[in-house]
């Protein structure tokens, strides 16, 4: 029994002599430094500049070796054009409501020459879509208010034309046959009623009543005191015209004769469709890009959605609202549009194209050029071809692109302090390698030295 356990331990003893050592020269290969980076016949392929840890100097062969690419950093293109959803709308400067500025019924309509079923040329009443011009009879309605302000100013003058009658009888008397307090209180008569003419004429003025109409009213007060037949104007005493106060086009006609209308009602609606305003809605995401436009660079085309073949118009926006939708977290863009052929129509879906200029303060790289590593972002630049000297710069990325990256050319103050580098157009940037040399380079910081071993 002795003797077989004696033979179980020289055994086990054998076999684990046997397993260390032929694990023993791999261990001692794993725990062995590496070997300097360093060719063939013992020159250095990397070293640190002296006096700036960040700046490697490559040897050729290093190069050719890690198949070092570089390429030159380019202005930052201009960014794909922005393409925002709106529709059309009248222009709400070139829009007027018609109303009646009195109570009344009304009792015509205006008329425009259009042609009937036939073809014939003849006079119909105004609808829907007419042209008209500044000018034009739209409506008339019969209100008793205004009959009443036209007999108060008919009333003042008949009442000057008497107390003027009193007063120069009262001159051509003579002195002394008629008292001078009487001749004193027909002058204040006269005075009083040149006050209530006056007030009358301004209160048709303010209501909009033309000098000719003023002056009917006149005529009419003279027919009256000379007892002749009424006048024309005395047919039409209560009745008022209404003009239309530009040219446009007939966009709503709420009213026909004999509807009693208020002064809050719209009988039509006119607008000039020369010019149309351009509703359109932006992200907010992309509001700061527009905002950097200056006022001359705020030019879009717009093109109709429903016609792929219709030409894109050019036209310019002008305002940016403050107010962004709480649903959809756009903004308004509003701008206008020259529609003088009468080819666009209002509410019309629309597509508006701002073509959006490059920013000068961007320069960009190619998307392998970055190297990212300890949360800090660079490149390495070629600082000197001849020597082969590149440089680790930590760089301010402001967007990513498939291919390249965006790249602030003059890093912000706080970018500064944190150690951020400046990069301009026309410095060549490592774009094959750099992952390579960023390894290279750590190594290098942390034994403070070179390829072999040893600083420069």
């Amino acid at each position: 029994m002795r003797v077989r356990h004696k033979l179980i331990t020289v055994v086990s003893i054998a076999l684990v002599v046997l397993a260390a050592a032929i694990t023993y020269p791999r261990l001692r290969a794993l725990l062995k430094p590496p070997e300097p980076i360093i060719q063939p016949h013992g020159s250095v392929l990397f070293k640190l500049k002296k006096g700036d840890p960040n700046v490697l100097i490559v040897s050729e062969d290093a190069m050719k070796a890690i198949d070092l690419k570089t390429e030159p950093v380019q202005a930052a293109p201009e960014p794909d054009p922005l393409e925002l959803p709106g529709y059309l709308s009248v222009d709400p400067n070139r829009l007027v409501p018609i109303h009646s500025r009195f109570p009344g019924e009304v009792v015509q309509l205006g008329a425009t020459k259009a042609r009937d079923l036939d073809g014939k040329l003849t006079m119909r009443l105004l609808r829907y879509g007419d042209p008209i011009q500044k000018g034009d009879l739209l409506a008339v309605v019969w209100s008793t208010d205004i009959g009443q302000k036209k007999s108060e100013l008919v009333d003042a003058l008949s009442k000057l034309g008497l107390d003027e009658m009193v007063l120069n009888r009262r001159l051509r008397a003579g002195p002394g046959t008629v008292p001078e307090l009487k001749v004193e209180e027909a002058r204040r008569n006269v005075e009083a009623d040149k006050i209530l003419v006056n007030a009358a004429e301004r209160t048709l003025r303010s209501w909009r009543l033309t000098e000719q109409e003023i002056d009917e009213v006149k005529e009419e007060a003279k027919q009256l005191r000379s007892n002749e037949q009424e006048t024309a104007a005395a047919k039409t005493w209560s009745e008022l015209q209404i003009w239309a106060p530009m040219d446009g086009i007939v966009i709503e006609k709420n009213v026909n004769v004999g509807e009693v209308v208020d002064t809050t009602d719209n009988l039509f609606k006119v607008a000039d469709l020369t010019t149309l305003q351009v509703l359109a809605y932006v992200y907010e995401e992309d509001l700061p890009v527009l905002e950097q436009l200056k006022p001359e660079e705020r030019h879009w085309k717009i093109d109709l959605k429903s016609d792929p073949n219709d030409p894109q118009r050019p036209g310019m926006f002008e305002l940016i609202g403050d107010v962004i939708d709480s649903v959809t977290r756009t903004g308004p863009v509003i701008g206008w549009l020259n529609n003088a052929d009468r080819k666009l129509r209002v509410n019309q879906f629309v597509r508006a194209t701002i073509e959006l200029p490059a920013d000068p303060t961007m320069v960009s790289v190619p998307t392998s050029a970055l190297v990212e590593e300890g949360g800090k972002e660079a490149v390495f630049v070629e600082t000197d071809p001849l020597h082969h000297e590149i440089t680790r710069r930590v760089v301010a990325v402001t967007r990513r692109g498939k291919d390249r990256i965006f790249i602030r050319a003059e890093p912000n103050e706080q970018e500064r302090q944190q150690g951020t580098g400046p990069l301009k157009v026309g410095e060549r940037v490592v774009m094959r390698g750099g992952l390579e040399l960023d390894q290279v380079l750590s190594n290098l910081q942390s034994i403070g030295g070179a390829g072999t071993g040893e600083g420069e």
